[in-house]
């Protein structure tokens, strides 16, 4: 089964003081002395491997021990919810949490009590919401599209649409570069998700979900419900991602976790939206049926275009940079400003949201958009 329109923790990586495991002195590479000879026999490198992830397996924990600033060298480790296997789609949850242990045990490199791990602190989380479109034209690329003419211009966020044979979606920005703008920077992704583990989780896809996905519900008089997950399609399964750096990043949520058993208590549910629709606002404008009006006079265009041009040249979206223009034609009348702007609003209505949203001015697609509006997909 696949768990909709509900957040899950799709994985994190957890640290915790390398004095506290028992590292597996006969492992083939983890925390062994590797040495580089030349044709003379010659050493030429010498280095301890400090980190590790089996890249020949299915599934794998990423191991890496590092120290910041002269203090106790520090193991971080990596996992994801496929370590669940069948159980995928279920994300990680106290629950199952007793499956990650285990794996992580049982990979051979470290020893790690429960204490420990649950005790661990944690950064990196990544959330995610599984969503079925079930509207006749509701395909991610449908959704792709609307997100991306609702993305604000920012020159300060790198905005990535990609439509390709092995995955479709859109992302704001990089794991990596959030730094300390939480509230500014947050990654956010939008992706075909059964397209994704198809294409570039083969061996996982086929090994732990091809059989269960393909299985018919039954109930107890043998009537079958569904042939086989409808809800695995490549083109109607969508999943929204976001990342949660650190316990900082959770406090801006009103959320203080400290440590993994403390993260795996929070309450997943309506109200943790917001840690998904805080990044949608903040890089897309919400969506706004508009009748076309008559075609724009001259004036009418030139006023459009003004705000365009000024729009792209400073890196802002349309909207906001009305009130900058007015004030720079009017900076000591306000009745003038204030009638300006009241025009440039109604200008950029009917050709900025207009051309995005005419084309698809049909019972349809207004189907789809409250659909997607209506799951939290946009603003």
């Amino acid at each position: 089964m696949i768990p909709l329109n509900k957040p899950k923790i799709d994985s994190l990586r957890i640290r915790v003081p390398l004095s506290e495991v028992e590292v597996n002195p006969e492992h083939s590479q983890f925390f062994r002395k590797l040495t580089t000879i030349n044709d003379d026999f010659e050493v030429i490198d010498e280095h301890v491997k400090t980190n590790y992830f089996n890249t020949e397996a299915i599934i794998s924990c990423s191991y890496a021990v590092r120290s910041f600033f002269g203090g106790e060298d520090l193991l971080h480790i990596g996992f994801s919810s496929k370590l669940l296997k069948e159980d995928y789609f279920q994300g990680i949850n106290k629950l199952n949490i007793q499956k990650c242990f285990d794996f992580i045990n049982e990979e051979g490199l470290i020893k790690i009590s429960k204490e420990v791990f649950l005790n661990a602190e944690f950064v990196d989380v990544d959330f995610c919401i599984d969503y079925f479109l079930d509207t006749d034209v509701g395909t991610v690329s449908s959704v792709v599209s609307v997100c991306n003419d609702l993305t604000k211009p920012n020159k300060q966020i790198n905005v990535i649409p990609f439509k390709k044979k092995e995955n479709t979606g859109i992302q704001w920005g990089h794991r990596d570069k959030v730094g300390r703008s939480y509230t500014k920077k947050q990654f956010l992704k939008y992706y075909a998700k059964a397209v994704e583990l198809t294409y570039n989780s083969t061996d996982f896809y086929n090994e732990y979900l091809y059989n269960p996905l393909s299985q018919s519900l039954i109930d107890i008089q043998g009537n079958v419900l569904c042939e086989k997950n409808k809800y695995f399609d490549l083109e109607k399964l969508i999943r929204i991602e976001t990342t949660l750096k650190n316990t900082e990043h959770f406090k801006t949520y009103g959320y203080s976790p400290k440590t993994l058993k403390d993260l795996l208590n929070i309450a997943l549910d309506v109200t943790f939206l917001k840690v998904f629709t805080r990044p949608m606002s903040t890089y897309m404008t919400g969506y706004r049926e508009i009748k076309h009006a008559d075609k724009m006079t001259i004036n009418q265009r030139t006023k459009y275009l003004l705000c365009l041009y000024t729009a792209k040249h400073k890196q802002m979206s349309i909207e906001d940079v009305v009130p900058l223009l007015a004030y720079q034609l009017h900076p000591k009348n306000i009745r003038a400003r204030r009638e300006l702007k009241h025009q440039y609003y109604s200008i950029i209505n009917m050709e900025e949201v207009g051309v995005k949203t005419h084309k698809h001015n049909t019972e349809h697609w207004n189907n789809f958009i409250t659909e997607i509006q209506q799951k939290n997909i946009i603003p």
